[in-house]
């Protein structure tokens, strides 16, 4: 079994198609046909059912994808290991981080580290927890940006720095300028909180439960863009990381007493090589947004 016949399967799988993976390889497609054939023979069992002029996996394909993605990972980790040996002149990485920190916090800290390491091609994807681990199991990411939360014995958790939740109000809302707030009053005002399978929100959840403490939730949204553009023009409000309210113009932080945090994390899979370029963009995250006392 050869790397190129790894390769040749992903396409297909991911197409349905020999046709279309074949062009995409820059192959003819007999050839890509006679590839699967010999990876099949050497495995064992067939891992395409062919329908006409598609082919969709077996249950044993879609067993083998997952591996296959694994290996071609590694191999490139490995490739990218050697490479950096010249000053990270070369490399790729591939992460995945929540939204908030895709939209407010990552930007500056991509373009330093591509302006110093230009070599090096970064791709980025906005995913939920959930997809971070899923794809990290796959041998998709380099490393995931997430906060903490339960994961498989595959994947590594580990905490980078804490993040500090406000109440964020906008110019039309009567608290706006007031420096901090009791959390038993946050009940009192209406709020536009993020969806119930965002981590942040079952943290609020159980900060609202242990303080027996009823909120007055006016909407759910399921992504902090259009929730910061909604408090800016209303009178509700919103409960969500602190650092957010630097980003939008109109928007201003109550800090909540007592405080409640949570954990940001870096996800990486068990095992798996930390590229040195896939290492300074983390010590790049970490200075950034790391203060004094690891809140920010």
């Amino acid at each position: 079994m050869e790397f190129r016949h790894l390769r040749y399967f992903l396409a297909a799988a991911q197409l349905q198609s020999f046709s279309q993976a074949s062009d995409k390889l820059h192959i003819t497609q007999p050839t890509l046909s006679h590839q699967i054939k010999q990876l099949e023979d050497e495995i064992g069992v067939q891992l395409f059912d062919r329908v006409g002029r598609t082919v969709r996996l077996t249950t044993a394909g879609e067993l083998f994808r997952g591996y296959a993605k694994r290996v071609l990972k590694e191999a490139d980790s490995a490739l990218d290991a050697i490479r950096e040996l010249g000053d990270l002149k070369l490399g790729k990485l591939t992460i995945g981080v929540l939204s908030s920190f895709s939209t407010y916090l990552l930007p500056p800290i991509l373009a330093e580290f591509t302006n110093t390491y230009p070599g090096i091609k970064i791709t980025l994807f906005r995913l939920r927890t959930g997809e971070i681990k899923k794809l990290l199991q796959e041998g998709e990411l380099d490393f995931g940006i997430a906060h903490a939360a339960a994961v498989p014995e595959q994947i590594v958790v580990d905490e980078l720095i804490a993040e500090s939740m406000a109440l964020i109000v906008g110019r039309n809302h009567p608290l706006f300028g007031q420096s901090s707030i009791a959390f038993s009053e946050v009940g009192n005002h209406g709020l536009i909180l993020l969806t119930p399978e965002y981590n942040s929100r079952q943290l609020l959840n159980a900060a609202f439960v242990a303080g027996g403490i009823t909120p007055h939730v006016a909407m759910e949204m399921n992504a902090i863009e259009p929730i910061l553009a909604t408090v800016r023009q209303t009178r509700l409000s919103t409960i969500i990381s602190a650092s957010l309210v630097k980003a939008v113009p109109g928007l201003h932080g109550i800090v909540l007493r007592p405080s409640i945090a949570h954990a940001v994390a870096l996800y990486t899979r068990r095992g798996s090589h930390l590229s040195a370029a896939a290492g300074t963009l983390v010590e790049l995250i970490r200075k950034r947004f790391q203060t004094a006392d690891g809140i920010f």
